[in-house]
């Protein structure tokens, strides 16, 4: 920043919550016009820093400045008048309103106290084209609108309220391909606007892309700071983790000869294609790439029973298994879904209560739930999975990402499935806790267990797999072996600028 003062700085701040310290004398410091990245691992403090910087939450020791003075918010509202904005993954963008009442939420222009729609509209016109959005139709529903252009709407509320200070949390947490490079274009032009942006992801190499600056947080500390150029990415997850992490991606077994799954001219709901054919062995990986709406979502969900079948056939040990997700259920093959806080847990429940969700029967006593082998289950669980909770009664919501995942992985293995499906198993996890989880897919394959995972990360996807099937447009077109697997080879049948193998 070359000696000018921050826009914004934090120093020395310090948070405690009963029983763990989330900051320890943690500081940040972002200039106007540049790209601060803030990076850790998950529960490393990043959230709790963020929730002090917008007046969510009081520090108990530590000072914030702005322009060098020291400002103390009395709450979100100060902050925003002050200019410090955040937008966060879980977008508050309200799907039946329209984009210009979703611009200006909570920031109406009036006249005489009556809303001053020409104003509105010139306000909301101009922050939505800051945006690249200037020619959307300011009367649409924004459910109508893609997850990219609601993500972007939520910017440009951000921009409409002249924003000098812009905190990105996990923009592009769900986004790939062009919606993803769209807020890359975004931050990039906002901060040439001169605006300040803290940017978190756990995506290192968009870090690298789009920082200027980095600052690393460790249990509450900022273990790192300076100028993107000094940091490649294992220097960023040295830093995070605090030690190597040599081998994210553990040697694989060979799987076995066992046939656990096959599927025969298997079609997705609404599918008129030829039909997939496909066999999937014990202990074997298979991993599902392909571009944002290539279909392997929906391919995935068909393997487990759900959204129904327009024709094929699916069999596992040798038994066909109707479609439907109890079918699956009991056949042994059960999925792992990527909206985890939608569709695999119960948030406002503790983590004995979702570790035993889908085995109740097996901890029940005469029909009543048994909390002693509640409490026991957890504990088995959380030992042979890692999840770190201060306790079985802690609520769900109140864990990282990481441990949440654990989670739902722990409730769907009390099961003792035969194949496991996973949808983006590590969306949302930072770099430790993703060695973790794929440590233990390695580890159930070795037991025997069958695993399909579906990933938008073609590192993950190259790294775990021992066959890949690519999708485009609905449909497989293309299986590779483990020793013909290679980024590039992929990404040209995603794309479709290559032979299908």
């Amino acid at each position: 920043m070359s000696g000018a003062v921050p826009v914004l700085e934090a120093r020395g701040l310090v948070k405690e919550f009963p029983g763990v310290r989330a900051l320890d004398g943690a500081s940040i410091a972002c200039g106007a016009g540049h790209v601060h990245a803030l990076v850790g691992e998950n529960g490393a403090g990043k959230s709790t820093m963020v929730r002090i910087l917008t007046g969510n939450e009081s520090a108990d020791a530590g000072e914030v400045l702005l322009d060098g003075q020291v400002v103390r918010f009395g709450g979100p509202r100060e902050a925003l008048a002050a200019g410090v904005t955040a937008v966060y993954q879980e977008l508050t963008v309200l799907p039946a309103m329209s984009v210009l009442d979703n611009v200006m939420l909570g920031q109406e222009r009036t006249r005489r106290r009556v809303l001053d729609n020409r104003e509105r509209r010139r306000v909301a016109r101009e922050a939505l084209g800051r945006v690249g959005l200037g020619d959307v139709d300011l009367g649409r529903r924004a459910e109508d609108l893609s997850l990219a252009s609601r993500q972007l709407i939520e910017i440009a509320r951000a921009l409409a309220r002249e924003t000098r200070v812009l905190i990105l949390d996990e923009p592009t947490a769900v986004l790939a391909g062009e919606a993803l490079e769209s807020i890359h274009r975004v931050v990039r032009s906002v901060a040439a606007e001169g605006i300040a942006v803290i940017y978190i992801s756990h995506l290192l190499e968009e870090v690298r892309e789009l920082a200027d600056q980095v600052t690393v947080l460790r249990d509450g500390k900022d273990v790192s700071t300076g100028p993107i150029a000094a940091y490649d990415v294992p220097k960023m997850v040295r830093e995070m983790v605090g030690r190597d992490v040599d081998s994210v991606f553990p040697d694989p077994a060979p799987h076995g000869e066992e046939v656990v799954m096959s599927v025969a001219g298997l079609r997705p709901r609404g599918d008129d294609g030829p039909g997939l054919d496909f066999e999937l062995h014990a202990g074997e990986i298979v991993g599902l790439a392909g571009l944002l709406g290539s279909g392997r979502t929906r391919l995935l969900r068909t393997f487990a029973g759900d959204g129904g079948r327009s024709g094929g056939k699916i069999a596992v040990g040798g038994r066909e298994v109707r479609a439907g997700l109890h079918a699956a259920i009991d056949a042994g093959v059960v999925l792992v879904p990527e909206e985890r806080k939608v569709e695999g847990l119960a948030l406002g429940l503790p983590v004995r209560a979702n570790v035993t969700l889908a085995s109740i029967a097996g901890i029940a006593r005469g029909g009543w739930l048994d909390r002693r082998r509640e409490k026991r289950a957890y504990e088995e669980e959380r030992e042979r999975l890692g999840i770190r909770a201060s306790g079985p009664e802690q609520l769900t919501g109140q864990l990282s990402g990481g441990n949440q995942q654990k989670v739902v992985l722990a409730k769907w293995l009390r099961t003792r499935p035969r194949v496991l499906l996973l949808d983006e198993p590590t969306r949302g996890i930072d770099v430790g806790a993703k060695a973790e989880i794929y440590a233990l897919i390695r580890e159930l394959a070795a037991q025997g267990m069958a695993v399909v995972f579906a990933s938008s990360d073609l590192t993950e996807v190259v790294g775990l797999s021992q066959r890949v099937l690519v999708c485009r447009d609905g449909q497989v077109v293309g299986r590779l072996e483990r020793e013909d697997v290679d980024p590039e080879g992929i990404m040209h049948m995603a794309f479709g600028t290559g032979a299908a193998a």
